[in-house]
């Protein structure tokens, strides 16, 4: 066995391949930062303990479950006499045991800081992490003796270009794809042609870990490893230009993804922004915290309006839209374009009296640059603010005349709105015909484009349209279609309403038990991010009128506990429902079981847990929401009676799962 041998690579690599030639049967177990690469070498990566995945509150004992707060916990009892986890510590420990990462020495480190803080005060000092942990064993080799020095221990190994990057990279809040590291840390000290073979070393030396998505390759640094190389960039006076030329990529990233959004890309292009989420906050905070920046962000912003909404996130697009707008204050065609999409996302949120405030500037800025395409963007806001007040007659006059004059032009993302809700107007106002007519353009629109997101929303129209008319196998048609299409965006609104009028079908057709539950599952999704009642509250006559009818048919308490068990359900769970999952066709459930302890999508979960994914890391590469990510894992370990992730990992790596 060799252990830590990365000092001495070319002497151990040497030994090794002396010992095999003349040892054919000797097996050689070493550990190191960096492999061999001698032949015949399998590298096996040692993962991080395993961390509570987020915030969610955990009683004591399932805490212990994972393997970081176990050795916390034992460690902090060695500083502390008497410490324990217990409801009231357990979140603060949990948060802390993430922040590290998982690390073994950073653990024990924090926990021996438990003679002086508290784990709250210690959480509050994790900025300034290597000053804090460094009371390690004084019995213990140096580089293991605090964070710090274990760290710089890397960092010595490194070569001159590798440490430059490791500098640069630690600019990215968390995950970055190739594109990102060769635009933002390439220049003439760090030549592009450089960058490869850096951070090929960087991956090799365990700093830089690479990650398998279904857009590609991301690299990210642990959180600790981050704020070294933060430090290091920051003595060499480059932060303030590393942040600009972070920002300056993602601005560009945005600009990018707008103008590939409607068309055969937009499910990769949401993909591939939910994994820069965290980017694209660092890059509009650098925007709001550096005079003259602000119209940079404003771009950014506008760019992303229908990423936030599409990603469930229209909350936080609100609020970066009114921090720069209040910020950013001189007339610009960015600044109309942004009063636009505020507008819009407020009135998605039912918010009429922001919107009013934010399109009385439209109007006056409209006037003044008349002569720009962006001038009018505005007028699909007012419409729906009309819509909301019951004006459908202005609001069908805004949107016809906004769709004559932007048939031919770029902003199809802004044209599909107006049908969609010329759909809408018609609908309400009883003209079925035209509603039709609107909402089946806006699917040739979408189909032309090869667009998604919007074609779902257009597939709802025509639903609920056709179930008004009485045609519900064709209402219910369109509307698992447009269940099926939202299962790779998280777009509530969309799948909450789609969901609530298959109810409407099911009550008509006399499946009242299902249009109770389904009802139940529309309120939960609502209620999630949407607030209880529709975005469309004209609509709510139809929801009151079949609740109504499912109520009489089932008798009070069965609806109640048909309602109930609804609201439980999550949508991947309504989805697999009502349109089934193929891989369990055909087989009892009982017989899947026996086959496979675990079903299809827990096997998908437990391989990317082997490659060293959090659950945040597998709710992005699944699609899935982070808690329903959590919950897989937890089942995982449930079923297998593990403890650890590292269990996991085990069980794949010898295929049995």
């Amino acid at each position: 066995m060799l252990d830590n041998f990365e000092h001495q690579l070319d002497a151990c690599a040497e030994l090794v391949a002396r010992l095999l030639t003349r040892c054919p049967g000797l097996r050689v177990l070493g550990t190191s930062r960096e492999p061999l690469s001698t032949p015949g070498e399998r590298v096996l990566p040692v993962l991080a303990l395993g961390v509570p995945p987020d915030d969610t509150r955990r009683p004591a004992h399932k805490l212990r479950a994972f393997e970081a707060i176990r050795l916390f916990e034992d460690r902090a009892a060695a500083a502390v006499p008497h410490f324990e986890i217990d409801d009231h510590n357990g979140p603060a420990v949990a948060r802390l045991c993430r922040r590290l990462d998982g690390i073994p020495l950073a653990i024990e480190l924090a926990a021996a800081s438990l003679r002086v803080l508290s784990v709250e005060e210690l959480l509050r000092r994790l900025d300034d992490r290597f000053r804090v942990l460094t009371s390690g064993n004084r019995a213990a080799l140096p580089r293991l003796q605090t964070l710090r020095a274990s760290i710089d221990w890397s960092f010595d190994l490194c070569t001159e270009r590798e440490r430059t990057l490791w500098a640069r990279m630690s600019i990215f809040p968390e995950s970055c794809d190739m594109d990102a590291v060769e635009a933002v840390c390439a220049d003439a000290a760090l030549p592009h042609g450089e960058i490869l073979p850096a951070l090929t070393g960087l991956v090799g030396k365990s700093v830089v870990i690479r990650d398998e998505r279904e857009t590609g390759v991301w690299y990210r640094l642990l959180e600790s490893i981050r704020q070294y190389g933060r430090e290091v960039l920051h003595a060499a006076g480059q932060e303030q230009e590393l942040r600009k030329r972070h920002r300056d990529w993602y601005v560009k990233v945005a600009e990018e993804t707008r103008r590939q959004w409607f068309g055969p890309a937009q499910v990769d292009l949401s993909r591939r922004a939910r994994l820069n989420d965290a980017n694209v906050r660092a890059a509009l905070d650098f925007c709001l915290a550096v005079s003259d920046e602000s119209h940079q962000g404003l771009r950014l912003a506008d760019a992303y309006r229908d990423v936030w909404r599409v990603g469930g996130l229209t909350s936080e697009g609100r609020l970066w839209f009114e921090r720069l707008l209040d910020k950013d204050v001189e007339p610009s065609v960015p600044r109309v374009r942004a009063l636009a999409s505020a507008s819009y996302l407020a009135l998605m949120q039912n918010d009429l009296a922001t919107a009013k405030g934010i399109l009385e500037e439209s109007r006056k800025l409209a006037v003044d640059f008349a002569q720009e395409q962006s001038a009018t963007l505005y007028q699909v806001a007012e419409a729906v603010a009309a819509m909301q007040q019951y004006d459908f007659s202005k609001a069908v006059v805004l949107l016809e005349e906004f769709v004559a004059r932007h048939r031919n032009t770029e902003e199809l993302d802004w044209l599909a709105s107006a049908l969609l809700n010329l759909g809408i107007s018609h609908s309400v106002r009883g003209d079925g015909e035209r509603a039709m007519a609107n909402w089946t353009k806006l699917l040739d629109l979408c189909e032309q484009h090869r667009e998604t997101w919007r074609r779902t929303w257009a597939l709802w129209g025509l639903g609920l349209e056709a179930w008004r008319q009485g045609d519900w196998d064709r209402a219910e048609a369109c509307e698992l279609q447009c269940l099926d299409a939202q299962r790779v965006f998280d777009d509530t609104t969309c799948a909450a309403n789609c969901i609530e009028t298959i109810s409407w079908i099911a009550a008509s057709t006399e499946r009242s038990e299902q249009a109770a539950e389904l009802a139940g599952a529309a309120h939960t999704l609502r209620g999630h991010r949407s607030g209880p009642r529709s975005q469309f509250p004209f609509f709510a006559e139809y929801q009151d009128r079949c609740q109504a009818q499912v109520r009489r048919a089932l008798g009070e308490e069965k609806y109640t506990r048909a309602f109930n068990k609804g609201t439980g359900l999550t949508f991947d769970q309504v989805a697999t429902r009502l349109l089934g999952e193929p891989a369990a066709r055909g087989k009892s459930v009982r017989e899947e079981t026996a086959e496979h302890p675990l079903t299809k999508r827990e096997r998908e979960v437990a391989n990317l847990v082997a490659q060293g994914m959090s659950n945040k890391q597998i709710a992005e590469t699944l699609v899935i929401s982070q808690r329903t990510a959590e919950a897989h894992v937890e089942h995982i370990l449930t079923k297998l009676g593990f403890t650890s992730r590292t269990q996991i990992a085990a069980l794949v790596a010898q295929g049995r799962t």
